[in-house]
């Protein structure tokens, strides 16, 4: 974490480092988002429920809301790259994905090489647009946050379209998310942690351990599930 920032030059893509599939596709807390009412926020300020902008797949502007499956961990420090354009730098996790090239295919930050074009925002246009990366920068940085969108949409990070995931998980999460959130947010994040071997950081706060067992998961459930029973009855009491 100590080693100054390197150039990546020419036109192969960055591979300082060997992205793992576990590793997580995050980005500093400095970097930022624009809210609905127009201000630039850190994403270390973000909470569930807030409306940031973001781009659909044809590139369209609008708003999506961040959900409590949104990840946040400020006390993290980890490697990340800085793809620079012309006119905007997002800076995130080798393995984290954004659109790139005509057709708007999802790389990770790793595959993108100095050259290629990614998406930038053009508020007034109302779309995405093309741009160049002209230099690409390895850097360590505090942080790591991942605004997972409630219904789809790609994140506008530091001015550049980017997406949490695949476009077959993102499309399948653009309904499962809303649903999960509504019925039971905690149970979600059980099964969660029974699919990822990492401990999962978030946006409210809450550490969820990765569970190892059928028995651990068993556990897990009786007692999430407890606990909304007896919450709904006392709601349902009031």
């Amino acid at each position: 974490c100590s080693s100054p920032p390197e150039p990546c030059r020419g036109a192969e893509p960055c591979k300082y480092v060997d992205p793992q599939p576990t590793d997580p596709p995050c980005f500093p807390s400095s970097a930022t988002v624009q809210r609905a009412d127009g201000e630039t926020a850190p994403l270390s300020s973000l909470s569930a429920g807030d409306s940031i902008l973001a781009a659909a797949a044809d590139g369209t502007l609008g708003f999506d809301v961040v959900s409590s499956f949104s990840l946040a961990d400020p006390s993290a420090k980890a490697a990340f790259l800085s793809l620079a354009t012309a006119t905007a730098t997002v800076t995130l996790t080798p393995t984290h994905k954004l659109p790139a090239g005509p057709a708007k295919a999802l790389k990770q930050a790793s595959e993108v090489a100095v050259g290629e074009t990614v998406w930038i925002a053009s508020p007034a246009a109302g779309t995405l647009v093309q741009a160049p990366v002209l230099k690409i920068t390895k850097v360590v940085a505090d942080g790591l946050h991942s605004p997972l969108t409630m219904h789809g949409g790609w994140p506008v990070v530091d001015g550049v379209a980017t997406s949490y995931n695949s476009a077959a998980v993102v499309a399948r999460n653009k309904y499962l998310v809303p649903l999960v959130e509504a019925v039971c947010p905690s149970l979600g994040r059980l099964v969660v942690a029974a699919t990822n071997p990492k401990a999962m950081h978030y946006i409210d706060g809450e550490v969820v351990e990765p569970i190892s067992s059928l028995v651990e998961v068993a556990a897990a459930v009786a007692v999430t599930a407890a606990a909304t029973l007896g919450v709904r009855k006392i709601t349902a009491r009031k």
